[in-house]
C-alpha cells in the first residue's frame, strides 16, 4: 500500500468524524466546483434495504454486455475501498483514489467554498466516483444509494431508471422507524417522468411510493403485479428462473432463490432504459445475468467441509438465507456470527437459531460493532451451545473445529464477511 493512499485513506475515513448529514446543497456545490461530471454520463440508481447490491452487480453486468462502457457505484466495500468505484469490472487504481481526492480535497479547501470542511466521508467518496467515471469515458453508470434516498448524497443524478428492492427497518434515527415512512425516503430517488421498478411490498409501502410516483408523473412498475418471473431452481451451482419480460430462462452464478427476483428487477430496469435510447438486445440481458459476479452473497469459499461466507444485517435477509441453507444443506449448521451495533441483533439471531445448533460470537474490527460478548448474550436464547471469540479469524477455526465435517456458516455485516475474506484469502 503506497503512502500516498494510506494517507487519503486515512483523510477519508477522518471525515466520518463529520457523522452522516443527510442533504443535497454540498453535495450539488462540490460537484459544480469540480465541473459537474455527473452530467457526462447517464445512469440508473438503486435505493432499498435488501437485494440493491445484486440488483446493482447484474445490471452492471448487463450494460456491459450491451457493449457499454459501465461505471459502477457501491458501498461499503468487502476488504479494500477500491471495490467501491469500478469501470468495467475493474476497481479503481489506488493511485487514481489518492489523484481525485486530491483535487476534490482541493476543491473543498478553497476559500470561499461553503462549509468545505463539513463534508462528509461518503459525500466526498461520491464525488471521486463521478469524477472517475467522467474521466474514464463511463456511458452508463450503475449508482447504489449509500443511505435512504432523498437526501442522500447520491440523489443528484438524473437516471433513465430508478429502483427500490425490498424494505426493512434500518437507520431508524434517520430514515424513520416504520416501514411507510422508510419507504417514502427511498421513493425520493424517483425522478420527474423516469419510470421506477420496485419489489413487492406490503400495502401501507406500495401506497407511499405510488403516491409519490404519481406525483412526478412516473410510471410505476411493481415485482409481481406488472412483471413477473419463475423460480426454476435453486441449489449449489446457483439459481435458475424464468423472466416472462425477455421470455428466457436464465441461470444466474448467484446462490439463493431470492436472486431470481433480483434478476427480474434488474432485467425490468434493463428494459425501460432501452426504452430511452439504451439499446440492450434481450440476449445481452440474459448474458449480462448468467456472467454476474457479486461476492460475499451466499459465497461457498470451501466445499470440503463447507464453508458459507454471507452479508446479512436485517433479520428478513436472515430468514432468507437461512431458509435456503436449510433447505439446500439439511444438517445442523455452525454458526460465525458478528454484528454492528445500528442493527437488529435479536432479530438476527432469531432467525438464524433453527439453522444452526452451535454458534461462534465474534466482532469484527469497528467501533461500530457489538462485542462478541453481547452477541452470544442474545445468541443463547436461540442456540444450544455458543461460544465466545471476539477475533475473526480465530472464530472461523474454532467453528470449523466444531463442525467438524459439517457444514459453517459465517454471517453479518459487511465488515464482518470482508475481514473473513481478505484473512481467508491471504492464508490459503
Amino acid at each position: 500500500m503506497t503512502d500516498r493512499y494510506q494517507e487519503t485513506i486515512d483523510w477519508l475515513y477522518s471525515l466520518e468524524n463529520m457523522g452522516i448529514k443527510l442533504g443535497l446543497e454540498r453535495m450539488r456545490e462540490l460537484l459544480q466546483a469540480l465541473g459537474d461530471p455527473q452530467r457526462s454520463f447517464r445512469s440508473v440508481h438503486i435505493a432499498g434495504t435488501n437485494g440493491k447490491g445484486s440488483v446493482c452487480a447484474m445490471l452492471s453486468s448487463i450494460f456491459r454486455e450491451g457493449g457499454y462502457r459501465t461505471g459502477l457505484y457501491t458501498s461499503p466495500h468487502l476488504v479494500d475501498f477500491t471495490e467501491r468505484i469500478q469501470v468495467d469490472g475493474v476497481q479503481i487504481s489506488r493511485e487514481e483514489v489518492a489523484a481525485l481526492a486530491g483535487e476534490v480535497r482541493v476543491a473543498m479547501e478553497t476559500p470561499g467554498f461553503p462549509d468545505g470542511r463539513k463534508l462528509t466521508f461518503f459525500e466526498v467518496t461520491t464525488a471521486i466516483a463521478f469524477l472517475h467515471f467522467a474521466r474514464n469515458g463511463v456511458e452508463m453508470a450503475v449508482v447504489e444509494v449509500g443511505m435512504g434516498g432523498r437526501l442522500d448524497a447520491t440523489n443528484v443524478i438524473t437516471p433513465e431508471c430508478c429502483v427500490i428492492t425490498s424494505l426493512a427497518l434500518e437507520h431508524t434515527q434517520y430514515l424513520g422507524d416504520t416501514l411507510p415512512k422508510i419507504a417514502y425516503e427511498k421513493a425520493g430517488i424517483i425522478k420527474e417522468g423516469v419510470t421506477v421498478v420496485s419489489a413487492s411490498h406490503e400495502e401501507d409501502v406500495l401506497r407511499i411510493i405510488d403516491a409519490v410516483a404519481r406525483d412526478r408523473g412516473s410510471p410505476l412498475l411493481v415485482s409481481g403485479r406488472d412483471f413477473e418471473h419463475d423460480l426454476l431452481k435453486a441449489d449449489w451451482n446457483g439459481t435458475k428462473a424464468h423472466l416472462h419480460s425477455i421470455g428466457s430462462d436464465v441461470t444466474i452464478p448467484l446462490l439463493g432463490g431470492y436472486q431470481a427476483a433480483n434478476a427480474a428487477i434488474a432485467c425490468e430496469c434493463a428494459l425501460e432504459t432501452a426504452k430511452r435510447g439504451v439499446y440492450l438486445p434481450e440476449e445481452a440481458i440474459a448474458r449480462g445475468l448468467e456472467n454476474v459476479y457479486w461476492p460475499g452473497r451466499m459465497e461457498v469459499v470451501s466445499q470440503r467441509p463447507l464453508l458459507v461466507f454471507d452479508v446479512t444485517h436485517t433479520p428478513a435477509g436472515a430468514k432468507a438465507v437461512a431458509g435456503e441453507l436449510s433447505r439446500l444443506q439439511d444438517k445442523d449448521w455452525t454458526l460465525v456470527i458478528g454484528v454492528l451495533n445500528d442493527k437488529d441483533l435479536r432479530g438476527i439471531c432469531e432467525q438464524f437459531g433453527p439453522l444452526a445448533k452451535n454458534a461462534v460470537a465474534t466482532s469484527p474490527h469497528t467501533k461500530r460493532a457489538f462485542s462478541a460478548e453481547e452477541v452470544a448474550a442474545v445468541l443463547k436464547d436461540y442456540c444450544d451451545d455458543v461460544e465466545v471469540v471476539p477475533e475473526v479469524p480465530m472464530a472461523i477455526e474454532r467453528a470449523r473445529t466444531i463442525a467438524g465435517q459439517g457444514p459453517v456458516l459465517l454471517t453479518g455485516s459487511l465488515y464482518m464477511v470482508g475481514e473473513a475474506k481478505e484473512w481467508w484469502t491471504r492464508t490459503r
